[in-house]
């Protein structure tokens, strides 16, 4: 099983690449894998809900600027009961 950690340092290696092939994509990365791109967010969140539940795997917009998001908006902040 992988962890989050683990599939940004995957993204961050393939970056390159993946901006070259496929900029403005969004990707899905399991186990440090290409799972595939998506034209939309929401055709990337679907097929990981699908196929890894809760995860974890990353989707990230190919060639967007990171963004850091204010603690208090912290997915970690959120739990669910």
């Amino acid at each position: 099983m992988s962890d989050l950690a683990s599939e940004i340092a995957a993204f961050e290696r393939m970056r390159t690449q993946l901006e070259a092939d496929h900029f403005g994509e969004w990707v899905l990365i399991h186990n440090a894998e290409v799972v595939s791109c998506f034209h939309t967010f929401h055709e990337a969140a679907g097929e990981a809900a699908a196929r890894f539940g809760k995860g974890p795997y990353l989707i990230r917009q190919i060639g967007a600027r990171q963004q850091r998001l204010p603690s208090a908006l912290s997915p970690l902040r959120f739990t669910r009961e």
